[in-house]
């Protein structure tokens, strides 16, 4: 060993007792996972965050699919552009790259452009959009759960809004996400202006899998989109997403907001009117208190004009909730939750995944997705949100009159 590799040795070994890899919780579906990765372009629109007029919306997309004969081939990694992503959570998440560096080695349980099972004749589709500064990769541990249940999970990385995007020949969008809290980028006008870009994404996206359904251009899908049942889900900004596509598009049937508020269009006195999921930390259930949202607002010292902004935004959102819920849905609340539990960001360290228990909390989310999912799309009458729920001491479940007798 040289006196470099000694040294080296020396320095990092402590590191990597004290950061080691984490892995992602082993799907428990009947199905291998095969994951791949797409590079597409909305020639139908002008990329807004760029200058030339001829700059056109570009999206990288990952889908997650049922597979077969897996050996021999490779396991994905859980991040395959991790310097830039890295860069981005230090920015947005101020998690210090070294507690990060291991994240470039962390493997999937997915193989890489593995073949589709031939189980089925074709696969219900669920389409997921991410968070404000999130990424695709973001919910891997319910992409890949979902799949190996006999879902294509499609997963869209939002250009610009993410928090790096790697395009396929290594140009990199990097977020326009201002990290000043106080600035526009976090106002109601922002969210409600933007989200049309992100709905407008994923109906991009959901043409580019009718194409690829249809035409003969990619033999691992070719007619194997069950396009009469899908669903989408999604969390934070990704949630209200979720919200406006199925609001909006017909394709979509049912959906899932984790931990999202309502931006865009406004919803109707009726609701959503669609099969629909609102899943809420306790960090977000505390904003629609507002009693107690303002004790809380108060012990960190925001009072007079910014206290009374803050308070008036908490009762638009729970307007907008209620708004949504109105249709006929659940609520489901899973106990000692941030807006970051519905994610795989509390695996990345070992301090975060002590304090926040992640796998624990990922499983009550992949619990209740996939008896969603079922009962909407697979229309599997025995799948029971009200039955799931009495396996937790955690988890508080709700719904409308009008969902629950349907």
């Amino acid at each position: 060993m040289s006196l470099y590799s000694t040294v080296k040795f020396v320095v990092e070994a402590p590191f990597s007792l004290l950061m080691p890899l984490f892995h992602l919780q082993e799907p428990t579906g009947p199905y291998k996972v095969g994951t791949i990765t797409y590079d597409w372009t909305d020639s139908s629109r002008r990329e807004e965050k760029c200058s030339g007029a001829d700059v056109k919306r570009e999206l990288m997309v990952q889908v997650w699919y049922p597979a077969e004969n897996t050996e021999n081939l490779k396991k994905a990694p859980y991040i395959k552009d991790a310097p830039e992503i890295i860069r981005g959570l230090e920015k947005y998440y101020f998690i210090k790259p070294f507690l990060l560096r291991k994240l470039k080695d962390v493997q999937t349980h997915s193989f890489i452009n593995a073949q589709l099972s031939s189980k089925s004749v074709k696969y219900p589709v669920l389409i997921f959009s991410h968070g404000m500064v999130g990424s695709r990769n973001q919910n891997t541990f319910q992409a890949e759960e979902l799949a190996s249940h006999g879902y294509i999970v499609v997963a869209v990385d939002h250009p610009y809004y993410a928090v790096a995007t790697v395009f396929s020949d290594g140009r990199v969008a990097e977020s326009t996400i201002s990290t000043d809290v106080n600035s526009s980028d976090f106002s109601l006008e922002y969210g409600d202006r933007n989200n049309e870009t992100w709905v407008k994404d994923i109906q991009f996206v959901l043409d580019k899998l009718e194409e690829i359904n249809n035409k003969g251009n990619d033999n691992l899908f070719l007619g194997k989109f069950d396009m009469e049942r899908i669903g989408i889900f999604g969390h934070s900004y990704g949630g209200a997403t979720a919200a406006q596509v199925l609001l909006k598009d017909s394709r979509v049937k049912a959906g899932i907001n984790m931990d999202g508020a309502f931006y865009g269009s406004d919803i109707p006195e009726s609701g959503i009117e669609k099969p629909f999921l609102l899943m809420l930390s306790e960090q977000y259930m505390m904003s629609t208190d507002l009693e107690k949202a303002e004790k809380k607002l108060k012990m960190f010292g925001i009072k007079g004009e910014k206290l009374k902004e803050y308070l008036e935004l908490y009762a638009e959102y729970e307007r907008r909730r209620k708004k949504a819920m109105a249709g006929g849905a659940y609520s489901l609340i899973i106990k000692k939750t941030t807006h970051l539990s519905y994610s795989d960001v509390y695996l990345y360290t070992p301090l975060m995944a002590i304090i926040h228990k992640p796998k624990k909390i990922h499983k009550v989310i992949n619990d209740f997705s996939l008896i969603f999912f079922n009962k909407y799309l697979m229309e599997d009458s025995t799948a029971s949100l009200e039955n799931a729920a009495h396996k937790y001491n955690n988890v508080e479940i709700a719904g409308t009159k009008k969902e629950l007798v349907s």
